[in-house]
């Protein structure tokens, strides 16, 4: 299956493009998507992940759907998703 992944930011530059199509076997997870994706452009890989675990500062969306609000990196993808992740943004 393909999805698509928007990129934002650090995520942008390091890569260079602004979204992406990823294949995934059908039933991946969101968790999978991040790990196949930071495989596949390692320059991502650092920014994605610590001691192989997802930096814990990271808003992670499916569909615009926050993924803490459904299984967490479990959520399921299904084909034509898409998947956004960026740090959060603060101002003032």
């Amino acid at each position: 299956m393909t999805v698509t992944v928007k990129l934002f930011g650090e995520f942008r530059a390091a890569v260079g493009r602004e979204r992406l199509e990823l294949d995934l076997p059908e039933g991946a997870s969101c968790g999978e998507a991040l790990r196949r994706l930071a495989d596949r452009d390692p320059a991502l890989g650092p920014l994605l992940f610590a001691g192989g675990e997802l930096r814990d500062h990271l808003h992670v969306f499916v569909n615009g759907r926050n993924v803490a609000h459904l299984r967490g990196l479990a959520t399921p993808l299904s084909p034509g998703d898409t998947v956004a992740f960026f740090p959060p943004i603060s101002g003032g």
